[in-house]
């Protein structure tokens, strides 16, 4: 009997095991000619019997305790080493009963004596395993659910239900943990507390349905301006809490300038308009002598009055362990060098086509080279400031494109230029930082759809000047914030290019996935090409190819360098 003996649509698939071929034909026919509905098959060895059960295609096992390969126990050990989800009945001789309650407390469902065994003793048997088996499954089942029920409670008694980040009772958590390590191991840890400057008139004109918007996006900002074993956390309305562990001063002021950037220049689109924020910042130093977040704040708290009461979207740093003086310094060196063009360094992240991933082209990103203030999103805030902004705008463009001559030809080189210096330079000054003539198609200036304020079509005459003189025109950080469909209608772009925020960890949300395939299908109806920013992982780029998404760039492939 070493094949299948009955079967049924919804059958039990039952496995003998057995070397005695007459003793396993007895039970068979005892088993068919019974009230179970069964599907069952036989082997003489455990080496087999792993074999099928691996397959998955069986669903309970009678198993002899005296097989060729192995004897005793070591036969049910030997198939609980294969799968432990399948319910077992041993089989043994009647002397050996010993023998099977050991294996009823090593995981055995039931055993039979061979002798003793009728009809109506194996069904029973059967039918009992299959049942006590189907329960303690369901149970742990059910324990399961509750364990991962009882961990989503505990985690939303730490996290902020609007923003998802730490609240003040996950933030108390972090706080003495980050003030145990200190004294045991010694290193300093500093604080940011951050407040959204003038928020309550946000609410009170917009609504809360705006303000918890822009406190979402505020949120997100912080997150991506500091180092991954940082903490970041909502301690009360509009007011935030950065924890650095083993942070130095520098440290602070780069994730602090960074975090002032951030925020300042996010824009909001709600039905009047656009809505800007500014944020004043509290920089200082953890100590054990204030384990409590109401001690923390309070000294804090004192920081931020200072640093409003300078004018509102400054840092202010403690005394005694920050320069302000210093940073100030610091500012003034970077604009007088940014401003005639020097510390600038140009990198490159390349573009490949997702179909082969073979490398299409590169975008050219700017650094300053300073260890504080070395990421664009930040010295170039300190340029709008200073307003030195489309000066040093166009230093960027201008280094990007030396850079790119030194590359091949056949490849696409992207440059990022800002609406305003669209606008405040001409389009032929502009046009004379390319080599002459311009290779149609190579060159593609790319444009956040972030940084266009209200209607765009202030930026029609010089973005059909560009595209004249044969280089393209990218709408780049589609899809996050303030997307604008008739920005993409009037500019006609050649290029679409995804914000990274709609791509990173995109095989894990299905919302995501079906939002990107309506700008897909926008991308399509505009005759533009997509370029999907921040891929990081096969699974995300496995899902962009599903959806027709043509190029991407990301850390996948390399960090920019």
């Amino acid at each position: 009997m070493s094949g299948v003996v009955a079967a049924a649509a919804a059958a039990t698939r039952l496995l003998i095991v057995e070397d005695d071929h007459r003793y396993a034909r007895v039970l068979g026919e005892l088993l068919t000619s019974g009230t179970l509905n069964l599907e069952i098959a036989h082997v003489t060895r455990i080496d087999e019997a792993c074999h099928r059960v691996d397959s998955g295609d069986v669903d309970l096992v009678v198993l002899d305790l005296g097989l060729p390969d192995a004897e005793g126990l070591q036969s049910l050990a030997a198939l609980q080493g294969c799968v432990t989800e399948i319910p077992v009945v041993v089989l043994t001789g009647r002397a050996d009963e010993e023998l099977a309650l050991e294996a009823l407390k090593r995981g055995a469902e039931d055993y039979l004596v061979k002798d003793a065994v009728d009809r109506p003793t194996l069904i029973r048997a059967i039918r009992y395993a299959m049942e006590r088996h189907r329960g303690v499954r369901d149970l742990a089942h059910v324990t399961r659910e509750l364990q991962i029920a009882n961990a989503a409670l505990e985690k939303l008694t730490l996290i902020d239900p609007l923003t998802e980040l730490l609240n003040r009772r996950g933030l108390q958590q972090a706080l003495t943990r980050e003030i145990q390590r200190m004294e045991r191991e010694g290193g300093k840890s500093l604080v940011l507390l951050i407040d959204v400057d003038d928020f309550k008139r946000v609410n009170d004109t917009l609504g809360h349905a705006v303000g918890d918007i822009a406190l979402k996006e505020v949120a997100q900002r912080l997150r991506g301006s500091v180092r991954g074993v940082d903490y970041v956390c909502r301690v009360g309305g509009d007011e935030f809490l950065l924890l650095l562990p083993n942070a130095n001063p520098i440290e602070v002021i780069r994730v602090a300038e960074r975090a002032r950037a951030a925020i300042a220049t996010m824009i909001i689109q709600h039905s009047t308009g656009t809505l800007r924020l500014t944020a004043s910042i509290g920089a200082m130093m953890l100590r054990s002598d204030t384990p409590s977040i109401d001690e923390l704040l309070a000294t804090a708290h004192q920081l931020l009055r200072r640093s409003k009461d300078s004018g509102k979207n400054r840092v202010a740093y403690e005394a005694g362990e920050f320069d302000d003086t210093d940073t100030r310094s610091r500012q003034a060196d970077m604009s007088a060098r940014l401003a005639r063009g020097k510390n600038l360094v140009t990198v490159k992240q390349p573009i490949f086509r997702l179909q082969d991933e073979s490398p299409i082209g590169y975008e050219f990103l700017s650094r300053y080279s300073n260890g504080v203030f070395e990421m664009p999103e930040v010295f170039f805030r300190i340029c709008s400031e200073r307003n030195i902004l489309t000066l040093v705008d166009h230093h960027c463009l201008r280094h990007a494109i030396r850079a790119a001559t030194a590359l091949p030809d056949y490849a696409r080189f992207h440059v990022n230029l800002f609406p305003s210096t669209m606008i405040a330079i001409p389009v032929e000054h502009l046009l004379a930082s390319f080599p002459q003539p311009i290779p149609p198609g190579t060159y593609c200036i790319e444009i956040s759809e972030q940084q266009i304020i209200g209607d765009p079509s202030y930026l029609l005459e010089p973005v059909r000047a560009l595209r004249r003189a044969g280089i393209l025109i990218a709408v780049d950080d589609v899809g996050f914030g303030n997307s604008c469909l008739e920005s993409l209608i009037l500019l006609e772009p050649d290029i679409l290019k995804i914000d990274k925020r709609c791509i990173t960890g995109l095989a894990r949300d299905r919302e995501r996935i079906e939002s990107l395939r309506r700008y897909v299908t926008l991308a399509n109806t505009l005759n533009c090409e997509t370029i999907a920013e921040g891929i990081e992982t096969r699974e995300d780029v496995n899902v962009l190819r599903d959806l027709g998404v043509e190029y991407g760039q990301g850390f996948l492939w390399g960090r920019p360098a």
